[in-house]
């Protein structure tokens, strides 16, 4: 059933502080482990936020003068309910602050019940800042910067902190759902997923692109089961999303399962070497379970270095911790050769083909269920 029939959204009014705020409580999914909502500022703050970045000769910040909070509440805590996200504004009309806060409140759900990652608490006590620019180049950025504060002994003087910032440019030409979806995912990816780099096409780190690709294919699958809406999408569709993965995550996916992992291979520092470590980091999410105790996709980038050939044995050590898995292989295997992380485990249900050095092994996928067993 899908989840919006099971917990109604809920809009309330109230007046705090001399300024009328809209909350929005998302659905809670099936088995989702916290209460998400959103506040909207239905006035312009007074004075307007000033972006940490300067723009311009001479370098001045940009004001923001509309805002968006996003909160959770993780379900049984006695704890206090968290801010989440600061999400700015330079329009309020069709600036699409509310929508951008929703979709992250939902990654923010991915990472927590799924990479078991938390925002970084040296950065705002755990705030992710999203300034949405009226002006600027059209795509993203994000910056780890830093902000000037007020000082809570002393308001009259400000201290300088740590930010975690994200800035979408050129607001107006902001409106393709699938784009504005991958755009958001792409740039959290980089506030809060493990840096794997080495590469200097087409950026020095894959966080991004590879956040993309696991949130989109997240995203969908939940659309495809009624358990998110093409509210928490930016507006994409299933169809959509189906067409963007086609030919942005199932080719390399596809290539990197039959093609033999190597150093050399992942220290290109080209577009090459990122399409194979991007396409070998999403096979390895779509080939584990997500709901065994620790998430291998998760481990496996949290045991690699910044480097992307680390992930070899990076992906081998992750592989080695859970004491049983079966693997979920996806239809496009059958009958296939593929490459698995396996060190020191006992594979059962296809044979194996070939070992190498590293740890992973070559084996012809059959219509038996594979298994993984480690000793520990």
């Amino acid at each position: 059933m899908i989840a919006s029939l099971t917990c109604c959204l809920m809009l309330t009014m109230s007046q705090q502080g001399g300024q009328l705020v809209a909350k929005t409580t998302l659905p809670i999914p099936p088995g989702g482990k916290a209460q998400l909502w959103f506040t909207e500022s239905k006035d312009p703050m007074d004075p307007p936020q000033n972006s940490p970045k300067k723009f311009g000769e001479p370098k001045m910040p940009w004001m923001f003068p509309w805002f968006v909070g996003g909160f959770s509440h993780i379900i049984g805590d006695p704890s206090n309910d968290e801010l989440r996200f600061r999400i700015f504004a330079q329009e309020q009309r069709g600036g699409k602050q509310t929508q951008v806060a929703r979709m992250l409140l939902r990654l923010w759900e991915f990472n927590v019940e799924r990479m078991n990652l938390i925002h970084n608490p040296n950065y705002h006590r755990g705030l992710v800042d999203v300034y949405l620019c009226f002006g600027g180049r059209a795509g993203g950025e994000q910056l780890f910067d830093e902000e000037l504060v007020p000082d809570p002994k002393r308001p009259e003087v400000s201290i300088p902190y740590k930010a975690n910032t994200i800035y979408i440019y050129d607001m107006p030409s902001f409106t393709d759902p699938v784009e504005m979806a991958r755009e958001v995912a792409h740039e959290y990816g980089h506030a809060t997923w493990p840096p794997v780099g080495g590469f200097k096409d087409p950026e020095e780190w894959s966080d991004g692109y590879l956040a993309e690709r696991v949130f989109l294919r997240w995203l969908r699958d939940a659309l495809a089961a009624n358990i998110l809406t093409t509210d928490d999408t930016m507006g994409a569709t299933k169809a959509g999303l189906d067409k963007w993965l086609a030919t942005n995550l199932d080719p390399l996916m596809l290539k990197a399962a039959q093609t033999e992992p190597t150093e050399a291979l992942l220290s290109d520092k080209s577009a090459v070497g990122m399409n194979a470590f991007l396409g070998l980091a999403t096979y390895i999410n779509a080939i584990y379970p997500d709901n065994i105790p620790r998430n291998v996709f998760s481990r496996s980038l949290m045991l690699t270095g910044y480097n992307a050939k680390e992930y070899l044995n990076g992906a081998v050590l992750a592989a080695e911790e859970p004491d049983r898995v079966t693997l979920r292989i996806p239809p496009q295997f059958i009958r296939k050769a593929i490459w698995l992380p396996l060190g020191t485990g006992k594979l059962t249900g296809a044979p194996i083909l070939k070992k190498n050095a590293s740890g992973w092994v070559q084996v012809q996928v059959g219509a038996n269920p594979i298994v993984i067993t480690n000793t520990h």
